[in-house]
This record gives C-alpha cells, structure tokens and sequence, in this order.
C-alpha cells in the first residue's frame, strides 16, 4: 500500500503556496522547489541554455558560504543530498535529508535559491560542464530521434549541437536577468513529504521568511503539433534501428483517460503475455521496446511505441504493431485483459508511493503544471473504473486524428525507411 499520509496545499502570505505531504512515522523529508524558470522562459533563443546554467551555478556560492565546494561539504555531512534539474518548463531544486536535521537543511536550501553569487569564474565553469553534458548526449540515439520528430512536429526545440552554440553566449547579465524575472514567490511552488506534521508552523514560518520579489506566476506556453511524417535519421555506426512512432492529440487528456491509456500500454508491450512486446519476443524478432501516453502543460497529448530491433525483422515487428493497435482501435480488448491490467496497475501504483521522495514525486507531477493535487488514494478507483469501451474510444481518437510520426535512426537509408513508413500510412488511411 502507499506510505499512510495526508495532503495539505499551503498559500503562504508571501504569495508562494504548495503542498505539506505528512507522513507519520517516516524518517526522512522530501523538499522540491519548483518555478517555472526553465528553457521555454529564456529571453532569446540565441541564449537558449541560460536556464541550464542557472540550474548548474545553484550550489554555488552564496551569501554564507563562498564555493561550491563549502557549501556542498556542509549541505551533505549527515548524508543529506541535494539536486536540480532544468526542463522546457521547470527548475526545481530537490533535497533529501533525515528528519532529524529538517531545518538545517531547509535553511541551507533557502541560502542557495534566495541568496546565491554569481562569480564570473562559476560561470565558465559552469559553462564548460553544460557543454560537457550536452556533448553526451551525442550517443544517445534515441534523444536524437526525440528531438528530430518533436522539431518536425511543430514544437520549438533545439537539437542538441544548436544548443551547445548558445553556450558562449550567455553572460553574467543573462544569468542575472533570468534568475530575477523566474525566481519570484508568486511563481514558486514547493512539496514537503515526511513526519512533518509537527514541525508545520515552523516551515510555513520559515517559508514566509524567504527573500524574493513578488513577480507573478510566469504562463504555460501552448502548442500544437502537427503530422511529421516520416524522419529519417542515418548513423553509419549503428547495426540495428531504434524507432519511434508517435500519435498526437492537440488536446489535454482528463486523469480518468490517462489512467485509461496506462493500462492499454500495458497490455500492449508491459509484460511477456503483452499483445506487441510479449508475442514479439515470443518469435525473437525484438528484445526491447515499449509504450506510453503522456498530456503535458502545453495542451497537447502524445501516444508513442518506440524500441530497437533489427533490419531483417523490422518489417514483421510493424505488422505486429500495426495489427494489434488497429484490432485496439476497432474491436477493444478482452474483459480478461482488462481485470489482469488493472491488476497490475493497482499493484505497481502502490509499489510505486511506498517511500517519502516516490510520494513527492507523485503529487509534484501535476501540482506543477496544473496546481492541481492528484490524491494517490483516488486512483484505485480511476484505475477500477476503466472500462473496454474507454481504451477503445481513446486508441481510436489517436489512430485517427491524422497527427503522427514515424522515424528511425540506424544505419539505414531514407527509402528503405520509408518502406516502413509507408506500412503505417497505409494501414492509417485504412482506418
């Protein structure tokens, strides 16, 4: 079962509000500060990874401490770990710690997002490890994939090797700049998770202590995608082909129809009895793939199989996806394959919220994007309620809307791919 908790949303008089996450008897705490500071909110593209850096420099130096080093020695001395991480939409800065030293640690993260220095020297260095993990990203294939057909989809972003041209040109000015517009207490969100009920007057007042301007909570930037096509990416040096295919809805879908689209994935490539992976693997024409839905905070959703597999056994793995996502579309799925889904659903929903950062994680998902708090107690009865005729309804909405994309990467041609492509093309129209 989940960790035993209750949930309570904070609006601090500063004008920042969040969730306290109370979990009796726990011995850590979770803390997640989130603004809406991430890629999308630089002020020009020609300084696309401002946000990144910024994120890179938050374990700086700060009013207290004067390196990076300092502050890490004395953040981490009882085992407490700290993070960021940068997104399209997010920064959110994280920490760990043991319950026993929740308000040093909440200080020292107050000291890092209210009151850090930027020193020239961090940012060249700063600099210098941004353009290191950018360059990483060069072998891995399938993020170059992602952002191909996400580009030729409609959506704003970079490739990566753009991205590392607008390192150079970010200056202290920008970082300055992109810290004062972003980090503002009517743009903050934060979740607490842990045995903090008793300590509750004593965060809030902390909280309402931080030293920020008021700004305003910044907008979610709307897109639409469009159909792509095929994409068509050629690496000599890889043997076999990762591909994509993805099917778009320029609509946000309700948490009923998410939780829906979750058990049609698993029956679809979760486990070895799955109607796609598992027959798949049963022939040995493919050893990993999978599926998934997601709805985003830009209004729009996506459905989307992805794996690798071989180029003599490329062609009969798509008539197998082919096959079953039409029979999905227009016949439904079996009672049997429903019970047995939502079987699993329940079980990896409570294995997945069974420590204080799993709970966090859950509810920050959607208080984030959407100020909205998903109760993990109702999504037993979300996932108990699905039924055939919703999976059905909701494969066919994706099949059908004409928006989808199809790619690979490999050390294949564009005609060759396109044969691929054309499969799923045809067996579209069809309907």
């Amino acid at each position: 079962m989940p960790l035993k908790h209750t949930v309570e949303e904070v609006q601090l008089k500063n004008g920042a509000k969040g969730l306290l996450i109370h979990v009796p008897g726990t011995t850590s705490v979770r803390y997640e500060v989130q603004f809406r500071a991430g890629n999308n909110y630089a002020k020009d593209k020609r300084i696309s990874q401002v946000a990144h850096i910024l994120e890179h420099m938050s374990f700086g130096p700060n009013e207290k401490f004067d390196s990076l080093e300092a502050f890490s020695q004395e953040f981490s001395k009882n085992g407490a770990y700290s993070n960021a991480w940068t997104g399209s939409t997010d920064m959110v800065y994280t920490a760990d710690a043991a319950l026993m030293e929740w308000d040093r640690i909440l200080d020292l993260q107050e000291l890092a997002i209210t009151k850090p220095k930027y020193p020239q020297a961090i940012l060249d260095t700063e600099k210098g490890n941004v353009r290191e993990e950018i360059i990483g990203y060069a072998n891995d294939h399938g993020r170059i994939l992602w952002q191909r057909i996400m580009r030729e989809a409609g959506l704003e972003r970079w490739y990566d090797p753009e991205e590392l041209e607008t390192i150079d040109a970010v200056t202290l000015r920008d970082i300055k700049d992109h810290y004062k517009r972003t980090h503002t207490l009517k743009n903050m969100r934060f979740v607490f998770a842990g045995d903090i009920k008793k300590h509750r007057k004593a965060i809030i007042k902390r909280l309402e202590g931080w030293k920020l301007p008021d700004g305003k909570q910044l907008p979610l930037g709307m897109e639409k995608y469009q159909s792509t096509g095929l994409v068509h990416v050629k690496r000599s040096e890889l043997p076999n082909l990762s591909f994509n295919i993805y099917f778009f809805l320029n609509r946000p879908l309700t948490r009923r129809e998410l939780r829906a689209m979750n058990v049609l994935t698993h029956i679809l490539t979760d486990t070895m009895h799955s109607r796609i992976w598992g027959t798949a693997r049963s022939r040995g024409i493919c050893y990993g793939m999978g599926s998934w839905c997601g709805t985003g905070p830009n209004g729009i959703s996506e459905f989307g199989l992805g794996g690798q597999v071989s180029f003599d056994n490329a062609k009969e793995l798509f008539e197998l996806i082919i096959k079953q996502l039409k029979i999905v579309s227009t016949e439904g799925i079996s009672k049997a394959e429903l019970d047995q889904a939502k079987e699993y659903r329940l079980g990896a929903m409570q294995m997945g919220t069974e420590t204080v950062r799993a709970l966090a994680g859950w509810y920050s998902d959607m208080y984030y994007d959407y100020d909205t708090i998903d109760y993990v107690n109702s999504m037993p009865a979300l996932i108990k309620g699905t039924t055939e005729e919703e999976i059905k309804s909701l494969a066919h909405e994706f099949l059908t809307s004409g928006v989808w994309s199809f790619g690979g990467i490999g050390n294949i041609g564009k005609a060759e791919l396109k044969k691929h492509y054309d499969l799923f093309a045809k067996a579209l129209k069809e309907g």
